[in-house]
Formats: structure tokens, C-alpha cells, sequence
């Protein structure tokens, strides 16, 4: 390991032990945490992140536990990062009392705010290539050439002085709440999923799910449905999670007899969707909680309903693949593993989780319950010799943390500096309008532009960033149509999570294309059609918020709309499949198709009507079966 991978190793174990430190005494004053964390950010950034990305022939150094050896002009790139915090910390006085837009900048207030700009915006572009970069870019040409644009352009603007001032020294664009979202909440969470990793939760998971899904037909593409929701959502990072887990479960997928396309769309479509299972969720949930002013624990408990759709979906559509490409029960070794054994050994790395979930039920925040939970991590597997975490576990997971906050953290920090600049100008408001006046005043096209609009976001973007970009706007378009604000701010949510698995961009379709060695393409059009519940359930929410919330409205009422959107979801992946027991014919997929619009009309006589389509449909498709294989039987000598 050379001096440079010590030196970042240990700038990261610092900066982790910091973090948990003010977890444990209290989270000092805004102006003081925050540019320590976001210099932290940029100063790991620099280190871990390379100018280019690398190809996967590169040889590098450093063992393989960094993406790149830094070059040196990162590390005085990542020198000038810790600037931003000296400075502010040094002249802590001066820039909390003075006077917001009054007081003129000093040249040197001038020149370390630029250059942090600078930097942050360069490591956006390291982490999602140019798209973040150039919006946030625009977002600033916008605002200080407001009052000379023409048409929907033209806004109120501002002069660069107060720009600045407003981004950098006050605690609203920078190191505004995004920034604490990110030292806070993001930083604990992910911590809990890597430290849990490291401590055999992973390993555990895994034997279990693969036992589970032995015997059954179509075994391992279960499996890695199941394997790859649950490791998402633990990681909050979709094509992250293809790497982690597709390295196992495409390959199995593949001996088990399925075409290499459907296998990588399988895993992809399953990492990806996987972020919106608690508790991590991705950095996303926790937005959606702070933007709508309302609690984690409620938006976990608001997407319990719509992830168990997104398994179910995905689980259902890998059975009727198999039924179409003739996979029986397969029964790897891997597969003999007994449960009981397993749970004998690893019961107690499912402790934390239970402290995680107690501590959300009582009320605590979710701050502190991850970091009870994730602290309890540690003493907890020193119940088995098996899962005992030593000091190289340690420092693994917490690189790991780091990593993942750093990638994170970053898009964070840059779209608050958006945010921050469009606060300025008044242009949300204005896009909102136009927004509501293509869609002609309905829902139902207000929707489809939404969605469309933050899925093009989300191309090669995170879900954190495409959600942040695409609520400014969408959000409150929704909300002209009397959408309530949790409702749509969780439905821009929803769509940012198919961003990754929508052709021509599926980053998360391409990762695991690459594992399983088949077409970019094919893989993303068949990842299209397997995740195609994903992009019909936030119209489901638009239409039947108590989707979100099934009691709210009564048991009777809640149990409607779940039936309803269970038929709603099976005919889709059927359609979608084009073969329930056999191959659709095109009266049976008219039927599929025209029970869909139950979706934009909810009614009892519309759930009713569309439960009987897909109920003639299924049985239309049993009794053809029947009758082949009774022909079949006749005609045998």
C-alpha cells in the first residue's frame, strides 16, 4: 500500500470518527459543522474520484480498495478543499453577525467562495458526468441575466455579490440543509448497511434467500430478485448493487437456463428498485421526509406498500419466464444449505436491524436510531466467532461508508447550491405554470410530462439528484392538481427510481449487461418491459393516494384499492410477459390493455370490471393449456 493510499485511508477513518463523535456528544452550530463536513467532501472527493473514469483494464497500485491513485494536481485540488472550512472557521465571528446582502464581501470572501464553488461543481461532474454540472451552471447564467431574458425566462435575477453571498456565506445554499442532510442522516445510514455487511449480514442474507428459493421452479432467478431488493436496499446505490450481488446471482441465473438479457434486466431492475425497501431507501427518502415536513419513519412506512408491488412484480414476471423457457427446479450446490443452521449461527446480525425499527417506532429521529443501531453493530457480532468484526472489518466498513458518503454528499452539496440559485429567481413557480398548462388541466398528462421529465433528469444521474431537480419543478405542478405535498413529492420519488433501468441511458442495465455479457440495448429494453410496474405505480398513487397510507381511509376501502392495484399489476406483467401459461393472443391482449385504465379511473365498477379482463384472461389461458395437453394425451398411441 503506497504513502498516498495510507494518507487517504486515514483522512477518511478521521473523518468518520468525527462524524460519529458529534452523533454521540451533539451536532455543533450550523456554520461550523457544515464546512467541515463539505471540505471533508471535497477533499476525499478529489482523492477517491479520477478526472476520466477509468476503463476496467487500468491497473492501479493500490490493491483495489480506491477507484484511482490520485494524481497530483488532485491532491492541491483537495488541499484547496479544506480552505473553504479554515476560512469560514477562523472568521466564524464575522460571517454568522454580519448583515445578509447588507454587508459588502471582502476579496478574499470572494475568492475562497468561487473556488469552493469551482471545486464542488468538478467533483459533480467526476460523480454524474456533465449533466448536474451544466444545470447548475445555467441556474446561474439564469440568474444573472434574469431581467434581459425574454418570455418564461425573464425573472427577478440577481446581482453576482449577492449570489455569492447567498450560496456561500449564509447557511442556506452550501451548507444549507441538504449539506446537514448529508453529515447527519445519509452519513448514519449508509454506515448502518456497510457496517452490517461487513459483519456477515450479507453472507447470511444471501445462504438464506438461495435455501429459500430451492425446490422451487425457477429457483435462482427469485433468488436474486429477492437477494438483489433487499442488498439495494441496504446499500442505496443501484448499480453499485449490481456489481456487489450480480457477481453471483447473474451467473446463477444464467446455468439455471435463462437468456442472458433477461438475467441482467432481472438483476438491474431488482438493485434499483430496491431503494425504495427500508431502511435505507437511498438519500432520496430522507429528501422526500424533509421536503414535505414530514417524518422518516412515515415515508418508510409509505413505501412498504409500493415496494411489496415492485417484488411481487418482479418475482411474478421471473416465474412466468421460467414457465415460458421451460426452467424446472434447479438445485445448485450452493442451494444445500440448511436454514435452521444458519439462523442458529447468524440470528442475532438481525438484532441491529430490530433496534433500528424499535427506536423509528418510538419516535427517536432517525439520526439517532441509525446510530445506536449502527454502533450496536460492533459488540453484536462479537456474539459469534463467525461474524466477530476485528479492526480490518472496521476500517473496511468504514471505508466503504465513506466511499459511498463522499459520491453522495457531493450531489448533495451541488444541488443545494442549485436550489440555493433558484430560490433567487422565482423560476420554479413559472416552469410549474407551464408545466400545468401543457397538460391541457388534467392529471393524467401532468403525470406523463413529470415523469418523462425526471426520468430524462435521472439519466446517468443518482436517484438523490434527479429527485432534487425534478421536485423543484414537478412537484409542485402536481400539487396544482390537488395532490397533496407528501403524495407528490413521493411520486417525483418514484420516477427518479426508474431513471437507471429507462433506455437509452439504464447506467444500472449496463453494469449488469457487462456481468452477464450480452447487448447494452437488449438488456435495457427487456429491463423496460420487466420494471414497466415501476412507471405505472406513481399514477397508481396520483389516482389512489391511500396506496400510501392503506388505513387511511377505512379497512374496507384500503383493501379495494390493494386488490385493485394487485389485479392491475398482474395483468401488466402478463401483458408485458406476453405468455401467462402460453403465448397472448391479441383479444387477450386488448383485454390486459384496456383493463389498465382502471388505473385513471378508480372506481368500484371500473376495479370490478378490470378484475374480470384479467380473470377471463387467465382462465381464457388455462383452459387452452388444458386443452392441448388433453388433445396431447388422445392422440398418444
Amino acid at each position: 500500500m503506497s504513502v498516498g493510499v495510507r494518507i487517504v485511508t486515514a483522512a477518511m477513518l478521521i473523518v468518520a470518527i468525527y462524524h460519529f463523535y458529534i452523533s454521540l456528544v451533539g451536532v455543533p452550530e450550523p456554520m461550523m459543522v457544515r464546512p467541515i463536513h463539505v471540505s471533508a467532501l471535497i477533499f476525499l472527493g478529489f482523492l477517491l474520484l479520477p478526472f476520466r473514469p477509468r476503463s476496467n483494464d487500468d491497473n492501479d497500485d493500490n490493491g483495489g480498495v480506491y477507484p484511482h491513485v490520485p494524481h497530483w494536481l488532485d491532491w492541491v485540488l483537495a488541499t484547496l478543499g479544506i480552505v473553504s472550512a479554515v476560512y469560514i472557521l477562523n472568521d466564524y465571528e464575522r460571517i454568522t453577525q454580519r448583515l445578509v446582502y447588507l454587508d459588502p464581501l471582502t476579496t478574499s470572501d470572494w475568492v475562497v467562495g468561487v473556488v469552493t464553488i469551482s471545486l464542488i461543481i468538478e467533483l459533480a461532474r467526476r460523480v454524474v458526468g456533465l449533466v448536474l454540472p451544466i444545470i447548475i451552471i445555467s441556474f446561474g447564467v439564469l440568474t444573472l441575466l434574469g431581467p434581459y431574458l425574454p418570455g418564461i425566462l425573464r425573472n427577478r435575477g440577481a446581482g453576482a455579490e449577492k449570489l455569492l453571498d447567498h450560496v456561500f456565506l449564509t447557511s442556506t445554499g452550501i451548507y444549507g440543509s441538504l449539506a446537514s442532510l448529508s453529515l447527519s442522516i445519509v452519513f448514519m445510514f449508509i454506515a448502518f448497511g456497510a457496517f452490517l455487511q461487513a459483519a456477515g449480514g450479507e453472507r447470511l442474507l444471501s445462504q438464506i434467500i438461495v435455501s429459500m428459493t430451492r425446490g422451487r421452479k425457477g429457483g435462482p432467478g427469485k433468488a436474486a430478485v429477492i437477494a438483489s431488493i433487499i442488498f439495494g436496499a441496504l446499500t442505496g446505490s443501484g448499480a453499485a448493487n449490481v456489481y456487489a450481488t450480480g457477481a453471483v446471482t447473474i451467473p446463477l441465473m444464467k446455468r439455471a437456463g435463462y437468456r442472458r438479457e433477461f438475467a441482467a434486466a432481472t438483476e438491474a431492475c431488482a438493485s434499483q428498485l430496491g431503494q425504495l425497501l427500508p431502511p435505507v431507501m437511498g438519500a432520496a427518502a430522507f429528501i422526500v421526509a424533509e421536503f414535505s415536513r414530514v417524518s422518516y419513519a412515515y415515508v418508510a412506512v409509505a413505501a412498504l406498500v409500493p415496494s411489496f408491488f415492485y417484488v411481487f412484480a418482479l418475482y411474478f414476471a421471473v416465474h412466468i419466464e421460467s414457465n415460458k423457457a421451460g426452467i424446472g427446479i434447479y438445485d445448485p450446490k450452493e442451494a444445500h444449505t440448511n436454514v435452521r443452521e444458519l439462523l442458529s449461527t447468524y440470528w442475532h446480525l438481525a438484532l441491529p436491524l430490530a433496534i433500528l425499527i424499535l427506536l423509528l417506532v418510538m419516535r427517536y429521529t432517525p439520526y439517532f436510531a441509525a446510530t445506536v443501531a449502527t454502533l450496536s453493530i460492533i459488540p453484536i457480532s462479537w456474539l459469534r466467532r463467525e461474524t466477530r468484526m476485528g479492526v480490518k472489518e472496521i476500517m473496511s466498513a468504514t471505508v466503504s461508508t465513506m466511499q459511498r458518503v463522499v459520491t453522495i454528499g457531493i450531489v448533495l452539496v451541488c444541488a443545494g447550491i442549485g436550489i440555493a440559485i433558484l430560490e433567487m429567481t422565482g423560476v420554479p413557480y413559472q416552469i410549474t405554470g407551464v408545466l400545468v398548462n401543457m397538460s391541457g388541466g388534467y392529471m393524467l398528462p401532468a403525470l406523463l410530462i413529470v415523469g418523462a421529465m425526471t426520468i430524462m433528469l435521472g439519466f446517468g444521474m443518482p436517484v438523490t439528484g434527479a429527485f432534487l431537480i425534478a421536485s423543484l419543478f414537478g412537484a409542485p405542478a402536481l400539487m396544482e392538481f390537488g395532490i397533496e405535498p407528501f403524495v407528490a413529492y413521493m411520486i417525483v420519488f418514484l420516477f427518479a427510481l426508474t431513471a437507471n433501468i429507462t433506455p437509452p441511458v439504464c447506467v444500472a442495465t449496463f453494469a449488469a449487461a457487462s456481468i452477464a455479457g450480452c447487448g447494452f440495448m437488449r438488456a435495457g429494453m427487456r429491463g423496460l418491459r420487466l420494471g414497466m410496474p415501476a412507471y405505472v405505480i406513481p399514477i397508481v398513487i396520483a389516482y389512489n393516494p391511500t396506496l400510501l397510507n392503506l388505513g387511511e381511509n377505512g379497512f374496507w376501502f384500503g383493501l379495494q384499492v390493494f386488490i385493485s392495484t394487485s389485479v392491475s399489476v398482474i395483468g401488466l406483467v402478463v401483458l408485458m410477459s406476453d405468455w401467462f401459461l402460453c403465448r397472448l393472443n391479441m383479444v387477450q391482449r386488448v383485454l390486459l390493455g384496456v383493463s389498465l385504465f382502471a388505473i385513471v379511473m378508480p372506481t368500484l365498477w371500473t376495479d370490478m370490471l378490470a378484475a374480470l379482463a384479467v380473470g377471463v384472461v387467465l382462465s381464457w389461458q388455462w383452459y387452452e393449456v388444458r386443452r392441448v395437453c388433453e388433445s396431447s394425451v388422445n392422440d398418444a398411441p
